[in-house]
């Protein structure tokens, strides 16, 4: 692949990661009260315009669109826009609007299922990676993320059953396993000179 396709898809994984933050950094600002609901709301324009970057960028990075690791930065800038656009709705909607009863439970669960969607994403893309060396590689870094994310998990919960730590909300442990998967990517390097990359 050409060092242009290389920069696109880091820019691409850039982009997305960075949506992802600053709608997070706006909600809390929202949150904290420290700018009102038309400011953030505003301000939206932001991590929605970098989504919209990096899905336009990952479709337009290869010639070979039928590429899993294209297919994959394409899936997850979409379910990172859902999660995106369902926490703000839920947040809105529950919070801020006082909305109760089924339709609050099932605002609240939306984006939990964007968690479900990452790890369905990752899946899709060791099944569809053509090449065994990398499909090893995304499988590698999928276990040391669970194994991260499920250790401390267990270790957490035991701390919580003997009241020695405050419980925690439980949707931190697949954003742990998120984390986990970039710690998997520095071991693959380490172990064998690549994380992996997007190509």
């Amino acid at each position: 692949m050409s060092a242009t396709g290389i920069s696109s898809s880091k820019a691409c994984l850039v982009a997305a990661g960075s949506s992802v933050l600053s709608a997070l950094a706006l909600l809390f600002l929202w949150k904290s009260d420290a700018i009102n609901i038309t400011t953030a709301y505003i301000l939206a324009v932001l991590p929605v315009s970098l989504m919209v970057f990096a899905l336009v960028k990952t479709l337009r990075s290869s010639k070979d669109k039928t590429r899993a690791s294209h297919r994959y930065l394409a899936r997850m800038a979409i379910t990172m826009a859902f999660y995106l656009i369902t926490l703000f709705l839920a947040e809105h909607l529950i919070e801020d609007r006082g909305v109760t009863g089924w339709p609050a439970a099932l605002l609240a669960s939306l984006p939990g299922l964007s968690f479900a969607g990452v790890i369905w994403v990752f899946g899709a893309l060791i099944i569809e990676e053509q090449d065994e060396f990398f499909r090893m590689l995304y499988v590698r870094q999928g276990l040391i993320a669970t194994a991260i994310s499920f250790t401390l998990a267990a270790i957490w919960g035991f701390l919580e059953t003997y009241k020695i730590v405050d419980p925690v909300a439980a949707f931190w442990w697949p954003t742990i396993w998120c984390f986990g998967l970039g710690i998997g990517a520095i071991f693959n390097k380490l172990k064998y000179g690549t994380y992996g990359e997007i190509r």
